[in-house]
């Protein structure tokens, strides 16, 4: 991998459920990395039917990195759902139910496949800013925006102390550099049970705890690996996963 794609995806809102949600929806403050998946297919147009999509996203094709662009900000508004699918009869009950959102999303992009046939669709789509189906964070309604950033080559690293703009997979962290946290004033956060991957009957076959900054700075940590993207001569470190 010699190239990897750079583009941001950012909305008014967005919710992306947690596993464990029930009558409370509460959110992830990060799309999790299936969550992505949709995301790119609904813009290359991949089928739904019978989870077909996912048949491209096969675990260990597709190599994605997330950075925070928008400090993380979440509200909690009361919404009334529907206690019944279908049609709404006109003295149905709604079921006034608390749910909670991220405010303002922003994201950073990084993202590699292997078949370079969707690399390359998914290029053209976004230097074109076109769409087969309309994107959203996490529920239909929550229509979102994207823009291409650009095409840039990326190097495979690996350090200590390093200042990481993407968030950080517990896997393949190792150690905080304190003095460096301090020093940037980092308000980190984990996100627990994160799903990564899927398979195409949309079973999670892996997951990974999450770090990242609230605000989006970068956290100095000792990592396994990392991959430099050299962004318009800006040297950007990236966790890839």
């Amino acid at each position: 991998m010699d190239k990897i794609l750079v583009f941001e995806i950012w909305g008014d809102y967005a919710h992306f459920k947690k596993i464990y949600a029930t009558t409370s929806a509460v959110s992830y403050v990060i799309p999790p990395k299936t969550t992505i998946y949709g995301y790119i297919s609904a813009m290359l147009g991949l089928s739904k039917e019978k989870n077909e999509y996912l048949n491209s996203f096969k675990e260990g094709s597709c190599l994605i990195g997330l950075q925070i662009m928008n400090p993380i900000i979440m509200q909690r508004i009361n919404t009334n759902l529907r206690a019944v699918l279908g049609r709404m009869k006109p003295n149905g009950n709604r079921k006034p139910t608390m749910v909670e959102y991220v405010y303002q999303p922003k994201y950073r992009l990084y993202f590699h496949h292997i078949d370079s046939k969707i690399y390359n669709q998914l290029k053209n789509s976004l230097v074109e800013h076109t769409s087969v189906y309309t994107p959203s964070l996490g529920l239909a309604n929550l229509i979102s925006n994207f823009k291409w950033v650009g095409e840039y080559s990326v190097m495979k690293k690996g350090g200590d102390n390093i200042p990481i703009n993407s968030v950080i997979p517990r896997s393949k962290f190792i150690q905080f550099d304190i003095d460096g946290s301090i020093t940037n004033g980092n308000e980190i956060v984990e996100v627990s049970q994160f799903s990564v991957e899927m398979d195409n009957e949309r079973n999670v076959t892996k997951r990974d705890d999450i770090l990242l900054d609230r605000k989006g700075k970068p956290i100095n940590a000792s990592v396994k690996e990392y991959y430099q993207v050299d962004l318009n001569e800006e040297l950007i470190n990236v966790m890839l996963f």
